[in-house]
């Protein structure tokens, strides 16, 4: 059967409720009953699909090989995605249900293959994840690294590749315009003058009240970059809610920030923004040292940087 289109996606980034809305809103596809949330807030209900729309992972199919003249549309994101995307990715991918903000997380054992993490957290944390729970401070700063060397993150390298190899008839559908229903009408439209799929928009951002209402933490999406402004003007605010990618958000930012200090290490956290600036603002003289944490300092290689991948 000829495909309408192929949906190239990174996981946890919204390919399955694509293929939905244009299964179900598209006047080339036939009629679908029913909507593919799960009690999980994801799209993976089994529902009639047609199967005109194809799903590609990236890693079933990494340069495009099959159907290279056919439509594809390309889920893209942009380093500004990361940290909301990086809050849900252990819940919402595979529907892993994994909450990090407990003092000790349990794995599955199916989420260390998803996302690659084994040999990380041994090599710098020493756990096995096949026998561990991982100390939430573990998990905190395993982030935080990640934030401190953006360039490096799994969805930004893996992006840019996909978007180096993607076709000529491809389509780049920012995931950002999920999280907003004005800017994700717009896309569809976009869409729809690009590939010529004739989705009705409008009933489809009916649903998409559905979809926003299942997306976790939309309501503190920018909660964490709340937190940083306050600290620059230093103003008070509550910061005990903050979830642990987020506390590993604002703690890179403080790294990067602020010249020879680090973050402390331990399952507790800063519980008002108050309680930050005063720790930076008498952090010990004789404890400041070049941070291994930055891979750059003044835009400078650290040569003290512990995660060199050269080492």
């Amino acid at each position: 059967m000829k495909k309408l289109v192929n949906i190239m996606f990174q996981s946890g980034t919204h390919g399955h409720y694509l293929r939905f809305c244009i299964d179900k809103f598209s006047s080339l596809t036939p009629g679908l009953s029913g909507t593919p949330f799960t009690e999980n807030g994801t799209s993976h209900s089994e529902l009639n699909y047609s199967g005109l729309v194809n799903l590609y992972h990236h890693w079933d199919d990494p340069h495009y090989s099959k159907d290279i003249e056919d439509p594809y549309i390309l889920i893209t994101i942009d380093k500004d995605d990361v940290l909301f995307l990086e809050r849900w990715t252990t819940i919402r991918s595979n529907d892993s249900k994994i909450d990090l903000n407990n003092d000790y997380v349990k794995w599955s054992k199916k989420f260390p293959d998803l996302l690659r993490w084994q040999d990380k957290l041994a090599n710098h944390y020493n756990v096995n994840l096949e026998r561990h729970s991982v100390p939430r401070f573990v998990i905190r700063d395993f982030y935080k690294l990640s934030f401190l060397d953006i360039e490096n993150n799994g969805y930004v390298k893996i992006d840019k590749r996909l978007r180096d190899n993607k076709p000529k008839n491809a389509f780049e559908f920012p995931i950002s315009s999920f999280w907003d229903k004005h800017k994700f009408k717009e896309t569809l439209e976009k869409l729809n003058r690009s590939l010529d799929l004739r989705i009705d928009t409008d009933d489809c951002v009916q649903t998409h009240n559905l979809f926003l209402k299942n997306l976790n933490f939309i309501d503190t999406r920018h909660r964490a970059n709340e937190v940083i402004q306050s600290i620059q003007d230093r103003r008070d605010m509550p910061v005990h809610d903050l979830d642990t990618v987020e506390q590993a958000y604002v703690s890179a930012w403080i790294e990067q920030n602020h010249d020879f200090v680090q973050v402390p290490v331990c399952n507790q956290f800063f519980q008002s923004t108050n309680e930050i600036i005063t720790w930076l603002d008498h952090y010990p003289q004789h404890y400041k040292a070049m941070n291994p944490n930055l891979p750059t300092f003044n835009n400078i290689p650290n040569p003290y940087y512990l995660w060199n991948p050269k080492k």
